[in-house]
Order: C-alpha cells, then sequence, then structure tokens
C-alpha cells in the first residue's frame, strides 16, 4: 500500500466515524436536546467534509501513481 492509499484509507475512517457521531448525537438530541448540538453537528459536518475531500485527493493520487508505475 502506497503513501497515498495510506492516507486516503485514514481520512475514509475519519469521515466514516464523524458520520456515525453526527448519526448518534442528532438521535441522542431528539432524546435530550441540548443547546450545543448544532455546535456539535456543524463541526462533525466540516471535519467530515474536509475528511472526504482529502480521502478522494489521495485516492486519485494513489491511482495515477499506480498507473503510472505498472502492474
Amino acid at each position: 500500500m502506497s503513501d497515498d492509499a495510506r492516507k486516503a484509507a485514514i481520512a475514509l475512517g475519519i469521515c466514516v466515524i464523524c458520520v456515525v457521531l453526527l448519526v448518534e448525537t442528532s438521535i441522542a438530541d431528539r432524546a435530550q436536546p441540548n443547546p450545543a448540538s448544532p455546535v456539535v453537528w456543524t463541526v462533525l459536518a466540516v471535519v467530515g467534509a474536509v475528511a472526504l475531500a482529502v480521502h478522494l485527493r489521495f485516492r486519485a493520487r494513489a491511482r495515477a501513481q499506480r498507473r503510472r508505475d505498472g502492474p
């Protein structure tokens, strides 16, 4: 696994964790509302979106490098 592929996998993991936490906090907010929930959701959404963008960038770089180096 190349360095770019490893970075892409880590970024995807962070994105998945953010999505899971986002869903969990939204469900918890229904049971016990908290005024700070919108701030938490915003932070999780921004971190998840950035992680997804990083994942896509490094995955594209890893694929391009794999094509350049050959099978």
